[in-house]
C-alpha cells in the first residue's frame, strides 16, 4: 500500500470513529432529552391551614404574640402577629435603633394600625414616621434602614394590630451606628455567621408601601374573567408579585383554570374575607377532595402543587385574599414568574 493510500485509509477510519461517537453521543442525548420529558412529575399537596387553630410561637417575635405558619429554607418563615395597643402616652421607640436586613421582606396590616420609623440616612435618629393601617402593605428590599426613635408628640399606634410578615431571611437584622451589631434579636442564643461592615454600604434602598383600603381600585382581573384585583407589587426581573383578589357571590371559575400548577413558582395565599371551596389533588388523574377555606386560612402552593377550584359556585358569600407569588422558591431574584400551566 502506498503512503498515499495509507494517509487516505487512515483518515476515512478517523472520520468514521467521529462519525459513530457523533452518533452514539446524540442518541444519548436524546435518551436523556426524553427521560427528562416524560419524567413523572413529582406533584405536591396544598399546603392549608387554619390560623386560628394554629399553635402559637413558644418564642414570640417582634414583642408580640406569634405564629410561624410557614417555615422555608435559609431561615425565612411567615409570622402572624398580633400586638397590643399602647397603653399609656409614653413614646414608644424602638429598642434596636435604626437598623436593616440582608434579604427581602414583605407584611400586610390585616387589622388596626402601627407606626414604623422609615430613616433614609444611617445618621438620622428621627426619620418619617409612617403610620399603617388596615390593609396597609409593606414591600421591603434588603438593605432598607428602618426603625429610630420617637420624640414626645410623635405618633403612637391608636389600636392592637395584626400583622402577616414574610421574611426571607433568618431573622437577624444589621443595626447601624458607633454600636453597629448584627444578631437576632428573637433568636439571643443562635448566633449569627458574620458580622457586615455597615459603613461599606455605598446605597441604601427604600421601600414601597401602599394603603390599599383607600389608596387602590378594585379593577378587572385580566387573568381570570369575574375576578377582580388590586396590585401591590409587580417585580418582573426579580420575580415577585402581590395583589388582593376578590370574588363575588356565587362566582364560578372558567373552565381553563379548574385545575392549574407551576413548575418552579411558589404562590402564597392568605383568606381576609368570606368562604372558598378549593379542591385539594393527589395529581391530575386524581378526584381531588373539596375544601372550604374562610377568613385566616393560609395556603401555600408549592411547585406541582395543583390549584383546583373545581366545577360549580367556588364561594358562597364572596371572598377577598392577599396572594402572592415567587418565580422560584420563597425568596426574590428568580426571574419571571411563569404562567399557570393547566393540569394534564
Amino acid at each position: 500500500m502506498t503512503n498515499r493510500n495509507r494517509q487516505i485509509s487512515h483518515s476515512y477510519f478517523r472520520c468514521l470513529l467521529i462519525l459513530s461517537c457523533i452518533v452514539v453521543v446524540s442518541t444519548d442525548f436524546i435518551q436523556n432529552a426524553n427521560a427528562d420529558h416524560h419524567k413523572t412529575p413529582n406533584w405536591q399537596p396544598l399546603q392549608i391551614i387554619n390560623v386560628q387553630d394554629f399553635p402559637w410561637d413558644e418564642n414570640p417575635r417582634f414583642k408580640s404574640k406569634s405564629k410561624t405558619i410557614f417555615r422555608g429554607p435559609n431561615g425565612s418563615s411567615m409570622i402572624y402577629s398580633q400586638f397590643a395597643p399602647s397603653w399609656d402616652m409614653t413614646p414608644p421607640g424602638d429598642p434596636l435603633g435604626s437598623h436593616y436586613h440582608l434579604w427581602h421582606e414583605w407584611g400586610y396590616l390585616i387589622e388596626g394600625d402601627f407606626i414604623l420609623h422609615e430613616p433614609v440616612s444611617v445618621d438620622q435618629k428621627h426619620g418619617v414616621l409612617n403610620r399603617f393601617i388596615q390593609g396597609s402593605w409593606l414591600d421591603r428590599p434588603a438593605y432598607t434602614l428602618h426603625g429610630g426613635e420617637w420624640e414626645i408628640g410623635g405618633m403612637r399606634a391608636q389600636n392592637a394590630s395584626i400583622l402577616l410578615l414574610f421574611e426571607e431571611g433568618d431573622g437577624s437584622v444589621v443595626t447601624v451606628g458607633p454600636d453597629g451589631d448584627h444578631f437576632k434579636p428573637d433568636f439571643p442564643d443562635k448566633p449569627v455567621p458574620y458580622e457586615p461592615d455597615w459603613q461599606a454600604v455605598k446605597q441604601f434602598n427604600h421601600p414601597w408601601m401602599v394603603h390599599s383600603s383607600i389608596d387602590l381600585e378594585w379593577e378587572p382581573d385580566q387573568e381570570i374573567s369575574g375576578r377582580l384585583v388590586k396590585w401591590l407589587s409587580d417585580d418582573r426581573l426579580l420575580g415577585f408579585r402581590a395583589q388582593l383578589l376578590k370574588i363575588p357571590p356565587g362566582w364560578t371559575a372558567p373552565a381553563d383554570v379548574e385545575k392549574t400548577y407551576f413548575k418552579q413558582a411558589n404562590r402564597f395565599l392568605y383568606v381576609l374575607y368570606g368562604d372558598m371551596q378549593i379542591w385539594q389533588f393527589d395529581n391530575p388523574s386524581d378526584d381531588g377532595i373539596p375544601v372550604t377555606v374562610n377568613k385566616d386560612h393560609f395556603i401555600h402552593q408549592p411547585p406541582y402543587g395543583i390549584w383546583g377550584y373545581g366545577k360549580g359556585p367556588v364561594t358562597t358569600g364572596g371572598a377577598v385574599w392577599l396572594e402572592v407569588t415567587y418565580a422560584k422558591g420563597v425568596a426574590v431574584g428568580g426571574g419571571q414568574i411563569e404562567n399557570a400551566s393547566v393540569a394534564p
